[in-house]
């Protein structure tokens, strides 16, 4: 067995709920276990369990039952030791990577275990070469869009060459070739013995590995837990209790009249040092009443894009026009106002201690007076679909995805006009994805206009009025959903038309 759970449960310091009950499971070397659940079922904190996270990181919990690694206790045995046992690839790329330039940051395992120089470049060269990402060696962290992060991640996890392998949404930010490609990578290393443990929303294409085990968590419990065809019978009886007869689309309505809110006119940018540049003359209106997919391959340019709304990024060359004026003449305060933006991982937004700090930090700073940002907070809160939260807690003792759903409401409750929601499905399951949709399009203080990076074709064909295809940092098409998905030659040119992938990978 290469691991042993025994009826574990863990509760988080100031939770009242426990976010895992009793949960006894096996994990078997060579083979891929799929596991599942709604965000907040805790499929990560029994990630952090595996891995020591908790209790050596996440302290003053309280942690009951045994988990044994490779026949030996993890109780005894340091984050290190078990680092070297298990390799985990955590949800939020930013939360692993520590160095400056890739090369180093794929080294870096290997150098904190001592391996010899000529043994740390042959595995980081081995690992590039299984992500396919030898080109992003001379890179630096900061500049790879949240795809290639990911892409960083996992390559510096398999250069430790572990026995088990914690995957936690892996494919999140990953364009679906990329996907597609790691899917094959994790059914290769199973069959050469590895167990390997699949955190994953993307269940559809999961399941295209044939994964032989397959578990569902849910309130922090053992919903399922057998083969893939148990699994698939238990998913199909469940979804039939599901349907509730929902619309099959829902779309936001929109105006073609009137001046854009933003504007993008020629934008061209580069970073420093870089061979070519990221974006290539980008003209793109955002109107009133816009829901836009903006889809791509990972390092298309469309964070790069989309961060030029906040100034965060200016360009080389051209302008980006935010209602009506330059936004290189804006303040980030004065464009806050305007442009809110949510980032693929809550970690890069989250900081305070509590979610009440954390919710009314941002409408304060931009001047909203203090009598209505209790009502803000409680609106955006209720548009999330998380008014249940006491605001005394901590953001985070949360999971991903409920973390991911408080940094939208710390941008809601600033109550911008336009809405930029970069990978909105990472970390939340389908039911919670569109859950969250439907109600910032419902809300009554809601934006004018919303931008959603993602490689979620059937949530653009559900939600969006437009599609806006990127590569090479260029617009490929702008479109209704149904012309611009049903386009075979664009939705190729941006990778997006999945090719089949065979089950022995």
């Amino acid at each position: 067995m290469a691991i042993n759970i025994t009826r574990l449960s863990y509760t988080y310091a100031n939770r009242a709920a426990p976010a895992l009950r009793d949960v006894t499971l096996d994990f078997r070397p060579g083979q891929i276990t799929l596991v599942v659940g709604r965000s907040g079922s805790g499929k990560t904190t029994l990630i952090r369990c595996i891995n020591g996270l908790i209790p050596n990181s996440y302290k003053n919990g309280t942690l009951h039952g045994e988990i044994r690694c490779f026949e030996e206790s993890t109780a005894g045995l340091s984050l290190a030791q078990l680092a070297r046992r298990v390799g985990t690839v955590m949800q939020d790329p930013d939360k692993q990577i520590v160095a400056a330039r890739v090369v180093n940051e794929i080294a870096f395992g290997l150098e904190n275990i001592g391996l010899p120089r000529e043994q740390i470049i042959a595995r980081v060269h081995e690992a590039a070469r299984q992500l396919r990402i030898e080109h992003l060696l001379s890179r630096d962290t900061h500049s790879l869009s949240g795809g290639e992060q990911q892409k960083v991640v996992i390559a510096a996890t398999l250069a430790m060459q572990p026995r088990a392998l914690l995957l936690d949404e892996p494919l999140a930010s990953l364009d679906p070739p990329s996907a597609r490609a790691a899917l094959r990578l994790f059914r290769r290393l199973a069959d050469e013995g590895i167990a390997v443990i699949l955190v994953e929303h993307r269940v559809a294409e999961a399941l295209r590995i044939a994964p032989e085990h397959c578990v569902a968590l849910r309130d922090g419990e053992v919903a399922f837990d057998g083969d893939v065809v148990g699994f698939r019978a238990w998913l199909d009886a469940k979804r039939g209790l599901q349907d509730d007869g929902a619309p099959s689309e829902l779309r936001h309505p929109s105006s073609t009249n009137g001046a854009p809110l933003i504007a993008f006119r020629d934008v061209h940018f580069a970073y420093p040092g870089a061979p070519v540049e990221q974006l290539g003359g980008v003209s793109l209106d955002v109107r009133e009443g816009d829901l836009i997919a903006l889809m791509g391959p990972n390092g298309a340019g469309k964070s790069t894009l989309c961060k030029m709304t906040i100034g965060l990024l200016r360009p080389t060359r051209g302008q980006v026009i935010v209602f009506g004026q330059d936004a290189a003449r804006l303040t980030v305060a004065q464009l806050a106002c305007r442009v809110g933006y949510v980032f693929q991982n809550p970690a890069a937004m989250l900081f305070a201690n509590t979610l009440r700090e954390e919710l009314s930090f941002g409408p304060r700073n931009v001047g909203m007076p203090e009598a209505r940002i209790q009502q803000a907070i409680a609106e955006a809160l209720e548009t999330v679909g998380l008014s249940h939260l006491s605001l005394d807690q901590s953001p985070f003792g949360l999971s991903f995805g409920q973390q991911k759903r408080v940094a939208v409401a710390g941008v809601l409750a600033m109550q911008p006009r336009v809405l930029i929601l970069d990978e909105p499905t990472a970390g939340l399951d389908d039911g919670t994805a569109e859950d969250l949709l439907r109600r910032l399009l419902r809300a009554e203080r809601g934006p004018q206009a919303v931008v959603m990076v993602t490689h979620d074709v059937a949530l653009a064909r559900r939600f969006a009025n437009r599609v806006v295809l990127m590569a090479g940092g260029r617009i490929v098409a702008d479109g209704p959903p149904s012309d611009t998905l049903d386009n075979n030659a664009a939705m190729r040119r941006v990778e997006l038309i999945a090719d089949a992938l065979p089950a022995d990978g």
